[in-house]
């Protein structure tokens, strides 16, 4: 009884060791092509809150040979973070209203992950990386409730390039560096539903504002970095 017992655990096991190397994925080359949406904060930015945003690329991934599903991928991305603040009337001219910062990014994650498929229908993954980004266009904007050349005046006095060089407004630095991971599922080897998180590492500010700032005011100002979670849909190739 005892050998047969020690016999059917065997072949079990065979069978299963067999089921995963037949459903393992290929090796080699394939593309992905992604949409999703992002949730964003700015850390330490005193008053503001995390905003919606929208994100896309395209991915290639290589499965490397003989490692039984573990892969690395380089992506191409565009990324919408920033934040967002409310105002009130009696800081703004009789008027309530927001202000955004509407901070988009050219993106380029290198993830190594691990993909293991319970069947030729279904999978899973998960990956973890630095990732690289550069800043195409940064915004922020002044949007109040009420109408007239007043208030549009102003919007248009609070409404400034969140990129450029300056001593006098609060402004970042286009260049961004941090740390990803990505977990998912994948449905018939094509459709890929994904979860992920980005952490950022470089404080954001501009050297010369946070300069003058220090020396003309006497503020030293908290480092401010980019994080990042994200949902996306997407398409393996």
């Amino acid at each position: 009884m005892k050998k047969l017992f020690t016999m059917v655990v065997a072949l079990a096991a065979f069978a299963s060791s067999a089921m995963a190397l037949d459903n393992e994925p290929k090796e080699g080359i394939t593309f992905q092509g992604f949409l999703g949406f992002t949730a964003s904060k700015i850390s330490n930015l005193d008053g503001y809150d995390g905003k919606i945003g929208g994100i896309g690329g395209v991915k290639a991934e290589y499965v490397l040979p003989k490692a039984h599903g573990t892969y690395i991928n380089l992506g191409v991305d565009w990324v919408q973070k920033g934040a967002k603040t409310d105002v009130y009337a009696d800081a703004m001219g009789g008027s309530d209203g927001t202000i955004k910062y509407n901070l988009h990014y050219v993106e380029i994650p290198i993830h190594v992950g691990f993909h293991y498929n319970f069947s030729k229908e279904i999978g899973v993954f998960g990956e973890f990386g630095p990732y690289f980004s550069i800043g195409i266009r940064g915004r922020h904007k002044l949007s109040l409730d009420e109408s007239g050349k007043e208030y549009r005046d102003l919007e248009d006095e609070y409404s400034y390039n969140a990129f450029k060089k300056s001593k006098i407004r609060e402004n970042f630095q286009r260049w961004d560096a941090g740390l990803g991971f990505r977990v998912g599922g994948e449905y018939n080897q094509h459709y890929i539903l994904a979860l992920g998180m980005d952490w950022g590492l470089t404080n954001m500010w501009r050297t010369d504002y946070k300069d003058a700032m220090a020396d003309n005011y006497k503020i030293k100002l908290d480092d401010i970095k980019n994080y990042t979670f994200y949902m996306t849909l997407g398409y393996r190739f």
